[in-house]
């Protein structure tokens, strides 16, 4: 019961994803985590949301957890470097 659990909260997690509604597909892949907390894939659904919803440090947080789950999550790699250039380029000039 528990995987299939986990494949309906990551579908429903997905449909918020693609509908932008970030705060939902959190609290649906948070769900999804607390049952199984050693999918990769679950973390990497989650950085996207929280990339979503503007909360960049907790992304990196989830890329950076998908990576030490699995290194060959190229997505993830992908993803964790876009967000810190994009975040490196916001930084302002060091005085």
């Amino acid at each position: 019961m528990e995987q299939g659990e986990i494949e309906v909260l990551l579908e429903v997690g997905q449909t918020y994803l693609l509908n932008k509604e970030y705060d939902r597909a959190i609290k649906k892949f948070s769900e999804a985590l607390r049952i199984n907390p050693h999918d990769p894939e679950l973390y990497y659904y989650l950085g996207l949301a929280y990339e979503g919803a503007e909360r960049h440090q907790e992304a990196i947080e989830m890329y950076e957890k998908t990576l030490k789950l699995d290194k060959t999550f190229s997505n993830a790699e992908m993803r964790l470097y876009e967000l810190q250039n994009k975040l490196k380029t916001k930084e302002p000039p060091a005085k």
